[in-house]
């Protein structure tokens, strides 16, 4: 009785120990590559995930896309089609040759 009681406590903790904590809108809190949302202006919802050599984007809930660095600055990720770029820590999004939409955190 006593073994199965055990069990049961290791078990209940182990699970309390593996619950996912929500995602973080500051880069590297908790998770190298944390998952960071933005609504641009044309509104379009971003779900981004920067790793440095590439930025992996869900566009609109989609499932995501990697659009890899353009350039040696890393803040400009590109696959011809999608343009995802930051300058002075403002993003914004571009889809084809139209302009660049602004997008803001949240």
């Amino acid at each position: 009785m006593l073994r199965k009681l055990s069990i049961a406590v290791i078990s209940l903790l182990l699970l309390a120990c593996t619950g996912h904590a929500e995602p973080s809108t500051s880069i590297g809190v908790g998770n190298p590559h944390p998952v960071s949302d933005y609504t641009c202006q044309d509104g379009t919802h971003l779900a981004v995930r920067l790793f440095g050599d590439r930025a992996s984007v869900s566009v609109n809930g989609a499932p995501a896309l990697d659009l890899p660095a353009v350039g040696t600055e890393e803040t400009t990720y590109s696959n011809g089609r999608w343009t995802l770029a930051i300058v002075q820590g403002r993003l914004s999004w571009g889809v084809g040759r139209a302009a660049p939409s602004p997008c803001t955190s949240g």
